[in-house]
């Protein structure tokens, strides 16, 4: 596995971890980056829009303002 897609794997990783402890949590892609994983906004985008695309995050319009947040479905968090 290429450098790049391991990064994206654990970013993922760490955002689903994310949404499963603080289900109703919603933020901005800069503040996900910043404050919940502390990682790169230039590599939390790509994996948040990668769990939009699977149904598992969500994206939001507020205003001006594009939210990400969890799907509210504890059963798409279960490991098989």
């Amino acid at each position: 596995m290429e450098d790049a897609a391991i990064i994206k794997s654990v970013t993922i990783e760490k955002l689903v971890s994310y949404g499963k402890d603080n289900p109703r949590a919603s933020d901005t892609a800069e503040g996900i980056a910043k404050w919940w994983i502390k990682m790169p906004l230039e590599i939390v985008l790509p994996a948040l829009e990668s769990l939009v695309e699977l149904g598992i995050w969500k994206k939001l319009k507020r205003d001006d303002r594009v939210l990400y947040c969890p799907v509210h479905s504890p059963d798409l968090y279960e490991k098989p």
